[in-house]
């Protein structure tokens, strides 16, 4: 796998990780309203804030963060994610883990934005619309894998191992991040 690939498949695992923590709790919230003992209606939040988070600093942080080292934020963002998820794991309330969910959303835009600009940045003009589309790969198993997986593994196991597998691929992300080479890491050292 060439320096390159090896780039857009971390920047495009990274995606999928993040939009699989976002779109894969609609498919538990009768679970979670169940086990916290709200209504449904309540356990909507989950959603509903965090498409709000992401909505609010969509636009305002990744010009905000531009003047950081990208992949920094990046690891920030996954690790927020992970730390989140295990929070979320662990959590006794249901307004912890709703807090959980909310923090990291506000890094979505983020990841997803650095995401695409570093897959168009790392191959060349010619070779820079396929790269933002095995990004794009990410969000779209991301969105249509996470419900149903997730809620198998909720139903088959618990809420908890749910939570904690929404971790498990936030982890998995941030090592592949961590691992790759110096000589890959050019394209994620600038700044935006």
């Amino acid at each position: 796998m060439t320096k390159n690939n090896l780039i857009v498949f971390v920047l495009t695992i990274g995606v999928f990780s993040i939009l699989n923590t976002e779109m894969g709790v609609i498919g538990i919230l009768p679970i979670v309203a169940s086990t916290y003992n709200i209504e449904i209606s309540v356990a909507g939040l989950l959603v509903s804030l965090f498409a709000l988070a992401v909505a609010v600093s969509g636009p305002i942080l990744p010009l905000l963060l531009s003047k950081y080292n990208r992949k920094t934020i990046m690891i920030i963002s996954l690790g927020t994610f992970f730390i989140c998820n295990v929070i979320s794991a662990f959590a006794g309330s249901f307004w912890l883990v709703l807090v959980a969910r909310v923090v990291p959303a506000f890094l979505h835009p983020v990841y997803v934005s650095l995401s695409f600009a570093i897959a168009s940045s790392s191959v060349s003009e010619k070779e820079a619309p396929k790269a933002v589309a095995k990004v794009m790969v990410g969000v779209s198993a991301g969105m249509v894998l996470g419900v149903p997986v997730m809620s198998y593994i909720a139903n088959l196991f618990s809420l908890e191992i749910a939570m904690l597998a929404f971790a498990l691929v936030n982890l998995i992300a941030l090592a592949y991040l961590c691992q790759l080479k110096k000589k890959c890491l050019m394209a994620l050292s600038s700044k935006f």
